[in-house]
């Protein structure tokens, strides 16, 4: 029986206050009698285990300068140093590591302060670890268990492919039952690490047996849930591969999404055009019906493969097509070469496809190893300058500098990161900044041109001298296909100005729409101060890096 810890005259004990956050509460307690640093309560937790448990940094600070032993163990063998490590706060386990936590003390499990790593999904606490060079990846506890058997069963699929890389863990380690990471994914459905785990080893995994006779499709087919029979259909499907095959992304799915809306929008135009005078009706119908379908769908093509979803880009190629195909085939054929407008069209119109093709291909700024940010060689290093752990990339294991980003659908830390456009699929950074800037213009200028020479053959197509409402619609009902490049032209050219207008705020800030700071100097420059740092931008491509700092705390979607 534990002693029941001091309480306070509310009636409650130091545990409570650690749990509601209650700093001031705590320095009472522990002003008042510090022996109840020592004290425990459930399962044989102290005040350090509970606040290592809620990475409470002001708690574990307060507790260890007053004499807490970081090395007390629980019922169940396990110090706060396993707590902190489990809870992934880096500056927390360093702080113990200070104040003398045993790195080499293992739980009543044989589970060393690695897994407990592992098993909390912070790929940054366990790199550090690794750096303290006291672990090894191999290491498994009494059950024979490794650390990617643990990420396998937490489904953690960026640690798995994090113990993969430089063969860290061995893919084909066994437990105590003989069961590999593969058998543990399998039975607890985890569709992503199963697709991981087979894309590095290849098929043969998926004939091993455990001691009991089991392989990884059995198991699976022990699931109920919907993971389990999406999981058994993928390993049955690859289970009568050659063992050496290894599965690739599907790409025939890419480029099937890839030219889906040029395809269905050309359907409903042949389909429009059939109908005759209902053609307008047609495309005011399923239109809207294929804008819904392509901009409800993710950014990545499946729940389990990384492929970045090429839907938004290939509704950028449907609408240049299509815009294209209306211009040469039914414009210009009725005004050429009269109309001065279409000749300089086209002109813009080779341009941007130019534009296009350049931004597709090249490179947004990745940040390679010669430019990762030198003053820091290890993380302790970032710790101990009580910077950001987010300034280490645990995908691409660098250290960033300033203003840069990793992109999960990219898997490249970007230098001056903007932002991910789907549109081109690619993101935009220091290296192509300035040219996605260049290609919306450009591309706002055709919208511009396409919709007044659009326009202008509509009013050439109307008889001199009687434009009344009934014939007007009469004309937009024939000319549907030309109505409706200029209506989606006009959407894309108020989507475009608003996205210009974010752009140049950014720039005119001196930093970029995703690191965008307050700063008050640039917000009370003039009109005419930011307009001449944006053309400065665009002419010269010297951005004016704002001096404030970045804030640490970013709260924004990683995709």
């Amino acid at each position: 029986m534990h002693p029941m810890p001091v309480c306070s005259v509310s009636g409650g004990d130091i545990f409570d206050c650690i749990q509601r956050g209650n700093v001031e509460q705590c320095i009472h307690f522990v002003q008042s009698d510090r022996s109840v640093l020592k004290q425990k309560g459930w399962g044989g937790f102290t005040p350090l285990h509970y606040a290592a448990l809620h990475g409470n940094r002001v708690l574990v600070d307060l507790f260890l300068s007053n004499g807490a032993d970081p090395n007390l163990t629980c019922d169940a063998g396990q110090t706060a140093f396993h707590f902190a490590c489990r809870q992934g706060n880096i500056y927390i386990i360093h702080q113990m590591m200070q104040y003398g936590a045993d790195l080499r003390l293992i739980d009543l499990q044989g589970k060393t302060s690695l897994h407990h790593a592992v098993t909390g999904g912070n790929i940054v606490a366990v790199h550090y670890l690794w750096e303290t060079g006291m672990f090894r990846f191999s290491d498994t506890d009494m059950y024979q268990v490794t650390p990617l058997h643990l990420a396998a069963s937490t489904g953690n699929t960026e640690v798995v492919r994090y113990l993969l890389r430089d063969q860290r863990c061995a893919v084909d380690a066994v437990d105590q039952q003989g069961a590999t990471a593969l058998h543990v994914a399998a039975e607890r459905g985890v569709v992503e690490v199963c697709w991981t785990l087979l894309q590095r080893t290849g098929c043969r995994m998926l004939h091993q047996k455990s001691h009991s006779g089991l392989t990884p499709l059995d198991l699976c087919k022990q699931g109920k849930t919907f993971r389990h029979q999406q999981l058994t259909k993928l390993l049955s499907r690859h289970i009568k591969e050659p063992i050496h095959h290894k599965p690739r992304e599907s790409h025939v799915l890419y480029y099937w999404t890839l030219f889906f809306p040029t395809l269905s929008g050309a359907a409903i135009l042949l389909i429009a055009a059939m109908l005759g005078g209902y053609g307008g009706l047609i495309c005011s119908l399923l239109f809207p019906w294929l804008a819904r379908s392509i901009f409800t769908q993710y950014h990545r093509m499946t729940t389990y493969q990384r492929s970045p979803n090429p839907i938004y880009l290939g509704t950028l190629i449907a609408g240049l097509f299509h815009s294209l195909l209306c211009f040469f085939g039914k414009i210009m054929p009725s005004v050429w070469p009269n109309s001065p407008l279409v000749q300089v069209s086209m002109v813009h119109f080779s341009l941007v496809l130019g534009l296009f093709c350049k931004v597709l291909t090249q490179d947004p700024g990745t940040l390679d190893r010669a430019d990762a940010d030198p003053r820091f060689s290890c993380i302790a290093d970032l710790v101990e300058n009580n910077q950001s752990p987010h300034r280490f990339c645990p995908y691409c294991e660098l250290f960033q500098p300033d203003y840069t980003k990793h992109c999960k659908l990219c898997e490249v830390c970007i230098k001056d990161y903007d932002h991910h456009c789907l549109f081109l699929n690619r993101c935009v950074g220091r290296g192509n900044h300035r040219l996605f800037l260049f290609f919306i213009l450009s591309m706002v200028i055709a919208h511009l041109l396409f919709v007044a020479t659009a326009t202008s053959y509509l009013y050439d197509k109307m008889p001199a001298g009687s434009r009344s409402l009934s014939l007007w619609l009469t004309l937009l009902g024939q000319e549907f296909w030309v109505a409706v490049m200029i209506v989606m032209n006009t959407l894309t050219l108020l989507w475009e100005v608003w996205l210009l207008t974010e752009q140049f705020d950014a720039v005119a800030t001196g930093t970029t729409t995703y690191f965008r700071q307050c700063e008050t100097s640039a917000r009370q420059r003039s009109l005419g101060q930011r307009w001449v740092i944006v053309l400065s931008f665009l002419l010269e491509g010297r951005r004016r890096v704002g001096s404030g700092q970045i804030r640490e705390d970013k709260t924004a979607i990683d995709i």
